[in-house]
């Protein structure tokens, strides 16, 4: 069957479901589609609030019926943690880029910032960069890969995109 999610002042999202899904379940889809931690998500069916453990059919919602999403305020279990220059956070970071990437960015904003302000810009631009990093779809990442990995016919990498 097919729901529909509406976002507060945002977009509506048709979602495929079973009636055996549990609202755990249905967060964890609309997790995905719109990049909000499940524990940041509250879902209401008729102006009720619908509790994570029950199925859909313990609410009777049926094909087409709609839900609406709201963000948990002050919920920020899902909330990245700033990162200090030199430490060592992400699962991409095998060969130490990221490290070196976070060192030159800080070193490049103590040219125009005091450490303390670098150092919050650092972070908030951490902040950012991991949040949207976590809302890649494999579709994205897949685009991202064709155009940076262009390969001509002898199977190898076009010219100044060649990898090192």
């Amino acid at each position: 069957m097919h729901i529909y999610v509406k976002v507060l002042k945002g977009n509506e999202i048709e979602v495929a479901v079973s009636p055996s899904h549990t609202i755990e379940d249905v967060k964890g889809i609309l997790e995905m589609q719109f990049c909000m931690p499940a524990a940041q998500q509250k879902l209401v069916y008729k102006g009720k609030t619908l509790i994570d453990g029950k199925r859909l059919s313990d609410y009777h919602i049926s094909d087409g019926d709609k839900l609406f999403l709201f963000q948990k305020k002050g919920d920020m279990s899902g909330a990245s943690t700033p990162i200090t220059p030199g430490q060592v956070v992400s699962p991409l970071n095998v060969t130490g880029s990221t490290t070196v990437l976070w060192d030159k960015l800080y070193t490049f904003l103590q040219r125009h910032f005091t450490k303390i302000d670098a150092q919050k810009v650092l972070e908030e631009f951490q902040k950012d960069f991991y949040a949207q990093l976590k809302c890649l779809s494999l579709d994205d990442i897949e685009r991202l890969a064709a155009n940076k990995l262009r390969v001509n016919a002898n199977g190898n990498l076009n010219g100044h995109e060649q990898m090192t």
